[in-house]
């Protein structure tokens, strides 16, 4: 028996609440797509792998996949993966995944790559399932009372638990099978909800894969607490970063510093409001997350920044760190500068950081102190901020 596998890695992370593709989601070691590759590792019989990629990340889902052949120490996994761009449903999705598997395999396995939770032994068995009744679906016993209801929420009847099984994947089929089943679809302008919902419209039994109900797909925050835990990964990650500008004083120019205006005859000059102290932060925060400097997101040749406030682009920062899991939890900033006098700001500056990236207060110090008159910064020729911040990955990543 030979195995072809379409993983469908095509999916988005709106209710994720993010802009990547959920499939690149770090669940410690691995990604949500590498922990699947894990998985089919230990599957016997696998001749080829297709993943249904969507548009825009080809690239990246390549770069998913060698990161992880180095990552196990091998010189390449032991199928032939392929690339295929996804559709605009999820069935066309894996009509484009199936036409790319070996003409030569008895058996064709369907699993959505949000389910990095799915371990071997529900691959080899719904594969071994599928060679004997034709097609095999993972699914659990549903645990709650099911009701049907009517337009306007009202209940029409209670379903009986004991006939209700939750579908998961991977959901598997003999070739000749699935391949009817997508050709008679096709005649009868019929669109399933999952892969073998196409069987059952042809008049085809189904049988069932007792699951696990630990195999979720990643579809909103929780899940990937849910997933950590499964795979070993809660431990919260901590870094740490450190965070340095520097801007000359301007004569009329208003001295901004923390997005408290103070009043002085000069200020930082710079392409936004020149606000030192949180450019160094946003420094900071970037270098822990592994992110690039201020200068790529904030380019001074953009005039959509000048003038702007850099509160607004802390903001910014801030999203930046979301996307990749993580949250500040403490930040220790010092202001260097002859002048002006920072102490009867400091508060409304930490209450300012505090609102925009929803930390405490009291996890952020602001301290000034001066140059001692010595070079540019003690001629009062320009101002310094350093900044070190620690920031963890999220509770609800």
């Amino acid at each position: 028996m030979m195995i072809s596998c379409v993983l469908l890695a095509a999916g988005a992370g709106k209710r994720m609440q993010r802009e990547e593709n959920k499939i690149f989601l770090r669940l410690g070691q691995f990604s949500v797509l590498q922990w699947n590759l894990e998985h089919l590792l230990e599957v016997p019989h696998i001749k080829d792998v297709v993943i249904v990629v969507a548009e825009g990340e080809m690239a990246q889902i390549r770069e998913e996949v060698d990161s992880f052949v180095k990552i196990k120490g091998l010189t390449a996994l032991p199928w032939t993966v392929t690339y295929t761009n996804g559709g605009s449903e999820r069935q066309y999705s894996v009509e484009n995944g199936v036409a790319m598997t070996d003409d030569e395999t008895d058996i064709i396995l369907i699993h959505d790559g949000a389910r990095p939770m799915a371990e071997s032994e529900l691959f080899i068995h719904t594969a071994q399932m599928a060679a004997v009744h034709g097609t095999a679906v993972v699914a659990v016993p549903a645990v709650d009372t099911i009701k049907r209801v009517s337009s306007d929420k009202q209940v029409v009847e209670t379903l009986k638990r004991n006939e209700l099984y939750a579908v998961q994947t991977p959901q598997g089929f003999k070739r000749e099978v699935l391949l009817a089943a997508q050709q008679y679809a096709k005649e009868t302008n019929f669109i399933g909800t999952d892969d073998v919902s196409l069987v059952e419209h042809m008049g085809n039994s189904v049988q069932i894969v007792e699951g696990e109900y630990s195999n979720i797909k990643i579809t909103t925050p929780s899940d990937i607490i849910k997933a950590k835990k499964y795979l070993g990964a809660a431990s919260p990650m901590m870094r740490v970063g450190f965070g340095y500008d520097v801007h000359r004083f301007k004569e009329g120019r208003p001295c901004i510093l923390g997005g408290v205006q103070i009043d002085s005859p000069i200020g930082p000059d710079g392409h936004s409001d020149a606000d030192v102290l949180v450019h160094a932060l946003m420094d900071a925060l970037l270098g822990a997350a592994g992110l690039k400097d201020i200068g790529y997101y904030f380019p001074p040749e953009d005039e959509t920044f000048r003038g702007i406030s850099s509160l607004l682009l802390l903001e910014k920062v801030n999203s930046l760190l979301k996307e990749k899991g993580f949250s500040a939890y403490n930040i220790d900033i010092m202001v260097i500068a002859e002048s002006p006098k920072l102490k009867p700001h400091v508060d409304a500056m930490k209450e300012n950081i505090s609102q925009v990236l929803a930390l405490p207060v009291d996890r952020i110090s602001i301290k000034a102190t001066t140059n001692e008159k010595l070079g540019a910064l003690g001629r009062q020729e320009g101002i310094a901020a350093q900044a070190v911040v620690s920031i963890y990955e999220s509770e609800d990543f």
